[in-house]
């Protein structure tokens, strides 16, 4: 009999959770009928940033809002609130990609012709990182949000899932 140990540190906890949440929201963006072009392309300083930030413990929240390019109201909205409390499996790194998949369904696609953004929530006192700037959320007015569940766990990270929709 052998025994073996894994340690995860949040170096790696943090790549981890950054790489399968570019997956995830390149599925809700797809599944809406969207481009996820502007995704991968906006990942280049949107990744680095979820990266630094979790690896910090400073990032509490990833949004991805669609919302109606002429007048700017929200029509669908997805939140990832984070958690650093260690409730992740023991040794263990999972995402949830079922679940979210049946999530979006219940969600709805937003209406043609939508557009999105990606917004971090970090606390004050992160740590710079170039091409990030201040933002703020759409009214959620007339939207009602449910909470369904865990996306993402590891041993120190986990990252919830919330969904908006028309009420």
């Amino acid at each position: 009999m052998s025994t073996h140990t894994f340690t995860y540190n949040r170096s790696h906890t943090s790549i981890f959770v950054a790489d399968n949440m570019r997956s995830i929201l390149r599925d809700i963006v797809s599944w809406s009928g969207l481009d996820p072009t502007k995704l991968v392309d906006d990942w280049q300083v949107v990744g680095p940033a979820v990266q630094a930030w979790l690896r910090s413990g400073h990032l509490y929240e990833i949004s991805i809002e669609f919302f109606l390019p002429a007048s700017g109201k929200l029509v669908g909205r997805w939140d990832f609130p984070i958690a650093y409390d260690g409730n992740g499996v023991d040794g263990d790194m999972w995402v949830a990609r079922e679940h979210v998949r049946r999530t979006i369904e219940k969600a709805g696609r937003p209406p043609a012709p939508s557009s999105y953004e990606v917004i971090l929530w970090a606390h004050a006192g992160r740590p710079h990182v170039d091409g990030m700037g201040q933002a703020a959320l759409r009214s959620t007015d007339g939207m009602i949000g449910r909470l369904s569940g865990t996306a993402i766990a590891t041993p120190d990270i986990m990252a919830s899932l919330k969904y908006w929709r028309a009420a």
